[in-house]
């Protein structure tokens, strides 16, 4: 069995197991940086999260913000935003608390997922907070609502300089219906 490790994201959660349904605990999340993904990194990540002690487990809900790193949908250019995510998650124990007995696993689950306190009584929010983030970060982000783009011809920052091409308004697959509506004018 793999050692438990432990980061700002993990908490030790066998008192709060022994006790009766409806006992809470609230935690300050705090942590410098947080991967994301291969290309995005949140940084100044802060939250709380309340956990709640439920017949089965522990429940988790709560919020998280951070700056994440983006890359403008339009000109490309890196640029870093405010991201706030909200948590809700239920984690589930291996073992009963009391009598040490295994917990079977419900229809869906494996061993391996992230919504299970660890045998060591750890419960680990990284992953539910990575995936929180990840979740409202915008599909298309902007640095800018009037961003300019880049030229379709050559590439120019078009926030930047004026590389003098023209650009076609339209789409030019629908030219076709574009004469057809002159016509009608």
């Amino acid at each position: 069995m793999a050692p438990e490790t432990y980061n700002d994201l993990a908490f030790n959660v066998a008192g709060l197991l022994k006790e009766t349904v409806g006992a809470t605990r609230t935690h300050e999340l705090q942590l410098p940086e947080l991967p994301l993904d291969e290309n995005a990194m949140a940084s100044n990540l802060h939250g709380e999260a309340r956990l709640l002690r439920i017949r089965t487990g522990v429940l988790v809900e709560g919020t998280v913000e951070a700056d994440v790193t983006l890359e403008c949908s339009r000109c490309l250019i890196g640029f870093s935003e405010p991201i706030e995510g909200s948590l809700e998650e239920e984690y589930r124990p291996l073992a009963d608390m009391i009598t040490g007995i295994p917990i079977g696993l419900q229809e869906g689950e494996t061993e391996d997922d992230f919504s299970r306190i660890s045998e060591g009584n750890i419960l680990d929010l990284t992953e539910l907070v990575r995936q929180s983030i990840l979740v409202a970060v915008p599909v298309n982000p902007l640095h800018s609502p009037d961003c300019a783009g880049l030229c379709p011809e050559c590439g120019a920052d078009l926030n930047v300089e004026d590389c003098g091409h023209t650009r076609e308004s339209g789409d030019p697959r629908l030219a076709g219906l574009a004469s057809l509506l002159d016509k009608l004018d």
